[in-house]
């Protein structure tokens, strides 16, 4: 025992075995308090019988000699915590410079296990800022999982471990396959097994039982989990392949998971990555055999993301059946069939595989499909966005569409645009100024609609719905929006967050529904639709058109912007129809574009007063 230390129990000033404690805390070491942190032991101070030692955040610390024998643990030279207080400066260096070193230095000084908590303990605030720590761990924790001698934890209970440094790479690869609790586990280890094969020989027999293993797991698996299920065979397909190893000939297969679940296949595309969806399509030839098969996958367009549908386009294109696809849009251009996502297709592929369909009339297919979606109760579909915003980013995009048209289709299209609810008001003017740099003669629809924007025509019944729909939106859809967000945060990974993403997506409607009916609102002038000038179409008159040539006599009631109702002959003064009927009188021709570029002509037969 040190000589000054037994004076000290000879004197009854500490007990024998604090002193035997005090003995691995000698002046120089470093120490440990679970308080205070790590420090280094300055000096005994045998005449008050206090330790002095100075910690990160308390230098010159006085401790009783019997409190700092039980509360210090003394540290090695090279421990985590000890260099954390004598060499901060090359920790915070070593944290941006070799991130993984620093937690191997870290995990090795807590006995190779560690809680993530624990971890931050130790590195957040003085190795690394506390505002940056989160981002940092993210990027740590990516290149730790790449080191197969960390055990990285999926859940934040559950430990971060060191393996040995004579550990097999294989056998801890595998292990992680087997210890992975669910199929997107399981889907993560395959993946980094087929990242890492070079660690593997060439055939090796542990390949080749684990993708027996893959295989029993994702059929069962998919029973549940049909999208996991699938991905994960999908990862085995790709590991045998990239292996070398021949599968058995009784091997459950991709092409029977998709077979018996047709019902679950678009969802399933667009949820996976392009490498697997690029897999899965190659399997559609054996689950529907050479007859069916492309009819099967042309029946999920409809269903699908541009994504996906791009992809469909270009396996089907490499399998020589572009005819058949391009034949499938065609009939459903025809026949005003495709969604938003089909449409984006065929824009973004109008110099490509789509060019042979890609014509004027599209124009006002896409604007009826962007009308369509933002009348839609749930709000704007995500599929309508990438419609909606291949028209606002694409500059040449209205130029081609319109290239070769007619006037009157011109100013349809141009029409539309101005009156959009898809676009906020700058954006629409953008638009609508492409279309106008072309064909000039149409300024006058602007600056028609500018003069109308000053004052709206209603109803009085209609203002109130109006009102009463406002304050539903104020009150109840907006407050409940924002707490379905919150919600839907607190799933986790905002990335692959289906529900915080469609709810993010509905506060944008939303916030865009509030600011238009706020505009409508103040601008709304409300009118009982009393003695209207009937020498002319206006407002608050019924017109009677007489056909020029085949077709049925048409009746409309021109009424205020909200009281359109299609199905009863009602239309609004701003729209399109009401448009060209506006102003004109008895025995005046008015003519109609239909969608199909055509046109029909009519004849003013009467014009009557409207009566309640």
């Amino acid at each position: 025992m040190h000589p000054d230390l037994e004076k000290l129990v000879s004197r009854g000033k500490i007990e024998a075995l604090a002193a035997e404690q005090l003995e691995a805390l000698p002046p120089g070491t470093f120490c440990f308090h679970k308080s205070w942190g790590s420090g280094q032991i300055k000096d005994w101070d045998r005449l008050n019988v206090k330790v002095v030692v100075d910690f990160e955040d308390k230098p010159d610390h006085e401790m009783g000699m019997k409190f700092a024998a039980k509360s210090l643990t003394p540290l090695e030279e090279g421990d985590f915590l000890a260099r954390r207080f004598s060499a901060l400066e090359d920790l915070q260096a070593q944290a941006k410079e070799d991130p993984v070193g620093l937690v191997r230095l870290a995990v090795a000084g807590q006995g190779d296990s560690v809680s993530l908590d624990q971890l931050e303990d130790l590195i957040k605030g003085r190795v690394v800022d506390d505002g940056k720590y989160k981002s940092w761990w993210e990027s740590t924790k990516k290149k730790l999982r790449e080191d197969r001698q960390f055990v990285v934890p999926s859940k934040r209970n559950e430990p971060l471990e060191l393996r040995s440094d004579d550990f097999d790479p294989t056998e801890a690869l595998l292990e992680d396959f087997r210890e992975a609790r669910d199929l997107k586990a399981k889907l993560r280890s395959v993946e980094a097994i087929i990242k890492d094969l070079a660690v593997f020989e060439e055939g090796s027999d542990q390949l080749a039982e684990l993708a027996k293993e893959v295989t029993d797991v994702a059929s069962k698996g998919a029973k549940l989990q049909f999208q996991a299920g699938v991905e994960l065979m999908l990862a085995r397909d790709d590991l045998q392949t990239k292996a070398k190893l021949t599968p058995p000939e009784d091997q459950a297969t991709v092409a029977e998971l998709i077979q018996s679940n047709e019902e679950e296949l678009a969802p399933l595309m667009e949820g996976l990555s392009l490498t697997r969806l690029r897999q899965l399509l190659k399997c559609f030839p054996a689950a529907f055999g050479e007859e069916e098969w492309v009819e099967r996958l042309l029946s999920l367009v409809s269903e699908c993301n541009l994504r996906t549908i791009g992809e469909i386009a270009s396996f089907l294109k490499d399998s020589d059946q572009s005819e058949a696809f391009l034949s499938f849009i065609r009939e459903g251009l025809q026949q005003r069939a495709l969604k938003s996502d089909s449409l984006a297709w065929i824009c973004r592929e109008r110099k490509g595989m789509a060019s042979s369909i890609f014509d004027p009339n599209l124009s006002l297919s896409v604007m009826s499909s962007l009308e369509s979606d933002q009348l839609n109760d749930e709000g704007m579909v995500r599929s309508a966005n990438r419609l909606r915003d291949l028209v606002q980013s694409d500059r040449q995009l209205i130029p081609d569409m319109i290239e070769g048209a007619n006037i009157n289709t011109i100013r349809n299209f141009a029409s539309r645009l101005v009156n959009s609810a898809s676009f906020d008001d700058l954006t629409r003017k953008s638009l609508v100024a492409r279309v106008i740099k072309l064909h000039p003669e149409i300024q006058d629809l602007l600056t028609r609609t500018e003069k109308e924007e000053e004052m709206l025509l209603v109803s009085e019944e209609s203002l109130v719905e109006r009102k009463e729909a406002y304050n539903r939106l104020i009150n109840e859809e907006i407050p409940q929006n924002r707490e379905d967000i919150k919600i839907a945060r607190s799933y986790g990974d905002l990335r692959e967050n289906f529900e915080y993403k469609s709810a993010k997506e509905y506060q944008r409607v939303l916030m865009k529904r509030q600011s238009d009916w706020e505009r409508d609102l103040k601008i709304a002038k409300p009118t009982d639709f009393a003695e209207p000038d009937t020498t002319a179409a206006s407002v608050g008159t019924v017109v009677t058109l007489a056909p020029q040539g085949d077709g049925e006599e048409l009746t409309y009631t021109i009424l205020g912007a909200w009281d359109g109702d299609p199905e009863r002959g009602i239309i609004a003064y701003l729209s399109e129809r009401a448009k060209e009927i506006l102003g004109k009188s008895v025995g005046e021709s008015v003519e109609f574009t239909t969608e199909g570029g055509n046109s029909i002509g009519y004849k003013i037969a009467s014009i009557e007063a409207w009566k309640k």
